[in-house]
């Protein structure tokens, strides 16, 4: 490269080193006008005993100190948390300064497309001999779609589908269709109506639906209830189980994810074993199901050991792609089967369910080979486990 060629590289490495930092700057900015919001989300708990002065303290505190977005203090109810345990908290993967982190080490862009699209994840997942729902075919609204869904179903043995967008999330645009006869009706938002009255906007995917462990089934039966597993492909090549919850349906809903008004409740590690609260998206918590009344705390997830298996087969068969959100069903005789695979798992809601994610002491070492740490208190914490390491 000649020398002008060169200053031209050296001027748009300059642009986009200042466009980076200002959009940086702008997104801090936005945050810090979101306290007032959160105070607001926070003194409607009657469980807060915080006075409203103590209350707005905290927010200043974890957004200047600890460098967490405000919403985790009224999500992760941390007036509860102690706050020598706020340092360990990652926080939000979609706000500063961690989306950017997250996006340089760990979570290419160029790669997200792999698990955005459905139909290419289940394809590659499936070709890699990791089990999933089985796929009737997709179908696009600019072709005779209701002839080609109801092919589609009467060519299946089965009698309950799936017809989801093969792009989107959190549940939105899932629909359940169900073949009676030689009918077949479509349940969309609570609203049950037939194949003729069905509207279909978006590209999808059609699939059977699981048949549920009922061990599985005790908290919601209208739902298949899923495990969120994180994982991270570490820079020592293995697979970290970076937190685990289970999500049900609430009331009739057919599907369980939280943004779609859904209950989640983390799980133990070790064993699988449920923690005492459940959480839904406004930051409520429960000690039982909503609505089946099953208490959440020291419920076992069946077979836990064979679906940490499964998400770990699953994450070493993409370490071009390191940190994944894999959603995990039991299907009947305690088989797992991989639902989805999320290129952007919520971080947040993982903590909401779980506590700090780095307060594990392993957490914290793949995420600060990664430098994906966020405040002076975790990488000191840091630095500290390395001489130990070293000096062992």
């Amino acid at each position: 490269m000649d020398e002008k060629g060169q200053h031209k590289f050296s001027l748009r490495k300059i642009r986009r080193r200042l466009i980076s930092i200002l959009k940086f700057v702008k997104e801090r900015i936005e945050l810090f006008f979101l306290i007032p919001g959160c105070y607001l989300e926070t003194i409607r708990h009657k469980e807060c005993t915080k006075s409203k002065a103590g209350i707005i303290l905290n927010l200043l505190e974890l957004f200047f100190i600890y460098k967490i977005s405000p919403e985790s203090y009224s999500l992760c109810w941390l007036w509860e948390v102690r706050k020598s345990d706020w340092k360990y908290y990652f926080g939000s993967n979609y706000r500063q300064p961690q989306r950017m982190k997250l996006a340089k080490s760990v979570q290419p862009s160029k790669y997200q497309i792999l698990f955005a699209d459905k139909d290419i994840c289940e394809r590659l997942c499936r070709s890699m001999g990791i089990r999933v729902p089985i796929t009737l075919g997709i179908v696009r609204p600019d072709q005779n779609y209701r002839a080609i869904i109801a092919d589609l179903i009467d060519k299946s043995g089965d009698e309950t589908f799936f017809i989801k967008p093969v792009i989107g999330g959190g549940g939105h645009g899932i629909v359940v269709a169900k073949k009676c006869g030689s009918s077949i009706s479509i349940q969309c938002k609570g609203k049950i109506m037939t194949l003729d009255e069905f509207n279909l906007l978006d590209t999808v995917i059609v699939q059977e639906a699981i048949r549920q462990d009922k061990r599985m089934s005790v908290f919601s039966s209208y739902s298949i209830n899923t495990i969120r597993i994180v994982t991270m492909y570490t820079k020592r090549d293995s697979v970290l189980i970076i937190g685990a919850t289970l999500r049900c349906g609430v009331s009739e809903s057919y599907v369980d994810n939280w943004s779609s008004g859904g209950v989640a409740v983390g799980i133990h590690l070790e064993r699988g074993r449920l923690r005492k609260y459940g959480f839904d998206k406004k930051g409520n918590r429960y000690l039982e199901h909503p609505t089946s009344k099953v208490t959440f705390e020291n419920f076992v997830v069946p077979e836990w050991a064979a679906i940490v298996d499964l998400a770990k087969k699953v994450q070493k068969a993409f370490p071009c792609y390191r940190i994944l959100g894999l959603d995990v069903a039991l299907q009947e005789e305690g088989i797992p089967v991989l639902i989805e695979i999320n290129e952007a798992p919520d971080l947040l809601f993982q903590e909401q369910t779980s506590g700090p994610l780095l307060k594990s002491e392993i957490n914290l070492m793949a995420f600060g080979e990664y430098d994906l740490l966020i405040n002076k208190f975790q990488r000191t914490r840091y630095n500290n486990l390395l001489e130990k390491e070293s000096a062992g």
